[in-house]
């Protein structure tokens, strides 16, 4: 039996951006009676996510939507990247909780604190440090296991960028649109 192909339009947004910035982003809409497929080509990289049953009007379903659940759906779930900056006072805050509940000494706390602080200024995150770290004589003593070891993460920088110069002028046009 052969396969079954179909036509149907599709809508393409083009944004712009102006007052000194370059950013670009070509948004193209499927929209069902209550499904919605965006694909988003841009300067920041490629998103998309199709939602098969949004509630109601697709175009007003978009223009509802959050920063944390737009873009954690159309970056597949990789919203969040390591941040290395942080895992200094996750360190801090671990062995804290550990002198606080009688795992470590006062002086095995400072031994820590001054050895973990180096190895996080040696390797600054990625396997290094936390082999060093996972290696380190208070390991037990102040991250439990590998789940308790510093996880500090942000909003990737390009999703952040793609969400306020795209798609937040696209939602604008969206919201005309709906007047």
């Amino acid at each position: 039996m052969p396969s079954k192909v179909t036509k149907s339009q599709a809508e393409l947004y083009q944004v712009r951006s102006g007052q000194g910035s370059l950013a670009w982003g070509d948004i193209t809409l499927i929209c069902g009676p209550h499904s919605v497929s965006v694909m988003a080509r841009s300067d920041y990289g490629s998103f998309d996510h199709h939602w098969s049953h949004c509630g109601g009007e697709p175009k007003g379903f978009l223009c509802g939507l959050d920063f944390q659940y737009t873009m954690k759906k159309l970056t597949n779930g990789k919203l969040y990247v390591p941040y290395p900056e942080g895992y200094e006072k996750e360190i801090k805050e671990s062995i804290i909780d550990s002198r606080k509940a009688d795992g470590l000494t006062r002086d095995q706390a400072r031994t820590a604190w001054d050895e973990m602080l180096s190895i996080h200024d040696e390797y600054n995150g990625g396997d290094l440090f936390f082999q060093a770290l996972y290696e380190h004589e208070f390991f037990d003593k102040v991250f439990v296991d590998c789940e308790g070891m510093p996880s500090a993460k942000k909003p990737c920088g390009r999703a952040v960028d793609f969400y306020n110069d795209v798609w937040t002028p696209f939602i604008a046009e969206l919201k005309k649109e709906a007047a």
